[in-house]
């Protein structure tokens, strides 16, 4: 295999075995990777350049096991106070994770960490109940064939609900203003496509919560923002997730994976193997 400079502009000199080969599941984030920036997916996924979480990444993953652990718990257990004290329990875990250290927090940084997380845990209050929803799964992994895409995900809860089923995960981030709700929602109406492909039955509804409640100014962002399952909206998110398959398989062929500089690059783990993303961000543009 020929050394690939990831400093050029199009990756279009690589020589490799296909790609497609290494590839054994595509899942929602991969794609919303690949459909953002092709270039950023290979910087990701093929080149496996460092791509360290950031402080907002890590307390989303350990707001989500709080979570997780909290509505495993029978429903009258699930209590700001149990929250707490899976808090305590689990943090320990958190200090010696290595993206955590990566973070080389101070010990002022680190309490204000644990602050942030208990906020957005505690907002799932203002959300929504715990102790009424009926858990069937937590932190599911989802292996099926989507549209012959091998599909691969892991779903953050499915209740039941009058009979039905619904989908549901958490944000750790801000909610998106209205015109791009439907783009967030994808992730979840894949999810719902790939239950009824496992068991043959349809989710009633597919949602995102919204744990950041920093932002109040914004009144016109939902915190819940949630879409009825139909044969259109399943359709519509699986054509475009095979269009992205599609796409990315003909990357992979041809070796070249084009850069979208867009102003997502300002926070892009690999702007500085990106001569466009550089490009896009300097002053002088």
């Amino acid at each position: 295999m020929e050394e690939i400079d990831l400093q050029t502009t199009e990756l279009q000199e690589v020589s490799q075995p296909p790609v497609m080969e290494h590839i054994s599941a595509f899942s929602p984030s991969s794609s919303a990777t690949f459909e953002q920036c092709p270039k950023q997916w290979y910087f990701k996924y093929v080149a496996k350049l460092p791509d360290p979480k950031g402080e907002d990444a890590v307390l989303g993953t350990f707001t989500h096991s709080v979570l997780e652990l909290l509505l495993q718990e029978p429903a009258d257990n699930r209590t700001k106070a149990k929250a707490k004290e899976i808090a305590r329990e689990i943090w320990p875990q958190v200090e010696d994770d290595p993206d955590f250290i990566a973070l080389n927090l101070s010990d002022v940084e680190a309490l204000e960490f644990r602050k942030r997380s208990w906020t957005a845990i505690e907002a799932l209050w203002e959300l929504e109940q715990p102790q009424g929803v009926e858990v069937a799964s937590t932190e599911l992994e989802v292996k099926v064939e989507l549209n012959s895409i091998p599909f691969r995900g892991f779903i953050d809860r499915i209740e039941k609900e009058d009979g039905g089923l619904v989908i549901t995960d958490y944000k750790s981030g801000k909610a998106p203003s209205k015109k791009f709700e439907d783009d967030k929602l994808q992730q979840v109406l894949l999810y719902a496509a790939a239950i009824e492909q496992l068991d043959g039955h349809r989710p009633k509804r597919a949602r995102l919560l919204f744990l950041n409640n920093r932002d109040r100014s914004n009144s016109q962002n939902r915190r819940v923002v949630e879409v009825e399952v139909t044969e259109k909206n399943l359709t519509q998110a699986t054509k475009k997730f095979k269009r992205n398959w599609e796409d990315l398989n003909a990357a992979c062929t041809s070796g070249i994976f084009h850069a979208k500089p867009q102003i997502l690059c300002k926070w892009c783990s690999f702007l500085q193997n990106c001569s466009q993303g550089q490009e896009w961000v300097s002053p002088s543009r």
